[in-house]
């Protein structure tokens, strides 16, 4: 994220403290964190911090969503306590070694249900805090209807919009760490599939370790690689083509949520000395397509859906049909995938029809036109 909405302050590592006695009719979201943050600051010894670990750190929390939750927010508490029908609340909370994370993985697919041997797993983005990510990915498992196991991978953002260029170091050091988590759960065989989804400058991250990893010859994680969702692309559109140029075609398309009017993205590109980014690259655009029927894409363009005010760089989170057609593709199990390759211009209120059947394929004739 390049601009925080949704709280007048941001939060503190206290609201990842476990608060007992929240009730039990609450919805309740449990997510596994893998991350490359530090453990522990002189205000807080629990905290992960904005420091680079030598090593991962692992680590489980349960969030209880609000009664009164709006799909596409996170109700922030603002009263001490916190109130179980208005705030999010982490009610449990335990660190974890590796071996720890993994059984966490098992225990899940041992329990069966939907989606029980799946795994989703989350890169955030810029300027994101780690209490910000966890309660985030919370409100896209709820708001999605996922049921398998969330993983957030927790790269060490320094969480300050000045500081872009250190946040990008911080997330090309994470790549080693996030491929060795993703081996480490393509392992188990309890874990049918991975699924990835990307936000921002998490997608740097993202595909620079599927390029890496294709390198080196487990490009598909031993055949458990599935959807890889990227939300707002904070990717050089030169750069994106030579990473996907290595990557090759997976399986299963790769799904591109763009956005012509996203305004996070236009700052980077500024940034960036005006050079595209992926994530403005619009279903009108001949790039756009060539690239979805060469790499085997979905691109997804946004512009048209509504996600209210802010700066439309995380429709994907926000926008309520969204985040359901997300769900709806992780649910999938890419049945009928390579009829989904292609771009699409979705429109608001497709329902969870956006990601699955694409209502229009724009052919590179129209997009002369």
């Amino acid at each position: 994220m390049l601009f925080v909405a949704g709280c007048a302050s941001r939060p503190g590592s206290e609201v990842l403290e476990p608060i007992a006695n929240v009730p039990s009719y609450t919805d309740k979201v449990q997510v596994l964190v893998a991350t490359t943050r530090e453990r522990g600051s002189p205000e807080d010894p629990n905290a992960f911090t904005a420091k680079r670990a030598k090593d991962l750190n692992f680590s489980a929390l349960t969030v209880s969503i609000p009664s009164q939750h709006v799909t596409g927010e996170i109700e922030w508490p603002d009263t001490t306590p916190p109130d179980p029908s208005r705030h999010f609340i982490t009610t449990e909370r335990q660190f974890l070694d590796a071996d720890g994370f993994l059984e966490q993985i098992r225990a899940r697919a041992r329990r069966g249900g939907p989606e029980a041997n799946d795994v989703l797993v989350f890169v955030h983005g810029y300027n994101t805090l780690y209490e910000e990510a966890v309660y985030w990915l919370a409100q896209i498992v709820h708001d999605s209807g996922f049921k398998g196991t969330a993983v957030l991978f927790a790269w060490p953002s320094m969480g300050k919009v000045p500081l872009y260029l250190a946040d990008r170091e911080a997330s090309t050091y994470s790549r080693d760490y996030l491929e060795q988590a993703l081996l480490k759960m393509s392992k188990l065989p309890e874990v049918r599939e991975i699924n990835i989804l990307a936000h921002s400058m998490g997608n740097w991250l993202a595909v620079e370790t599927l390029r890496q990893a294709k390198l080196q010859g487990h490009g598909d994680f031993n055949g458990k690689l599935a959807e890889v969702i990227l939300a707002s692309p904070d990717l050089d559109v030169n750069v994106f083509r030579t990473q996907l140029d290595v990557i090759g075609k997976l399986p299963r398309p790769m799904t591109v949520l763009v956005s012509g009017d996203d305004s996070a993205l236009a700052f980077s590109t500024k940034l960036a000395g005006n050079v595209d980014r992926a994530g403005r690259v619009t279903a009108d655009d001949a790039r756009a397509i060539e690239a979805a029927q060469k790499y085997n894409l979905q691109v997804v363009d946004l512009t048209a859906v509504d996600d209210g005010q802010g700066n439309h760089h995380s429709k994907y989170s926000k926008s309520a049909p969204v985040v359901a057609a997300i769900g709806t593709r992780l649910n999938n199990d890419g049945v009928n995938s390579q009829a989904q390759v292609g771009v699409v211009s979705a429109v608001a209120g497709v329902g969870n029809s956006l990601l699955k059947v694409p209502a229009a394929i724009v052919a590179p004739i129209a997009a002369s036109q």
